[in-house]
């Protein structure tokens, strides 16, 4: 079978701690997770609002909050592309499931939510994830 997307090594990313994929893989998750938070906070600044426009989403577009979580998402899809250019898809979306600590602990902390047993341990769970693979891709690298 012949594959049309043939296969190319990924470049070397520009030197310099800044344009590390692995660190902008991180800059991703805060400011997915930070965005995510803001977007809360611009919806529930609608909520006594029953109009259609609410019921749409467009209320919310009134709010700064909503603006600044519309910004923080854009960022971190520029972190996202560029991460892609150098590391593999599969390891590059497995490390973006830290959004998944962050955003529970930013909630807990900006929104005063609470963070139950069972949603902690599948925190605990994620972070546990993550930093195997970390280590298998630190093992990995150092064969390179």
């Amino acid at each position: 079978m012949h594959n049309p997307l043939p296969f190319k090594p990924l470049p070397k990313p520009t030197p310099g701690l800044f344009w590390n994929p692995y660190l902008q893989i991180f800059l991703t998750v805060l400011l997915t997770a930070a965005g995510q938070i803001l977007l809360k906070i611009g919806a529930d600044q609608s909520a006594a609002n029953d109009s259609v426009w609410s019921w749409l989403g467009v209320a919310e577009l009134g709010s700064g909050w909503t603006w600044l979580g519309i910004v923080a998402l854009v960022g971190s899809f520029g972190g996202w592309l560029y991460a892609l250019r150098f590391l593999p898809l599969g390891l590059a979306f497995a490390l973006t499931n830290g959004v998944h600590i962050f955003v529970p602990i930013g909630s807990w902390l900006f929104l005063h939510e609470t963070i139950g047993l069972l949603r902690g341990s599948g925190i605990a769970i994620i972070v546990a994830g993550i930093v195997l693979l970390a280590h298998s891709v630190a093992k990995a690298e150092e064969k390179v």
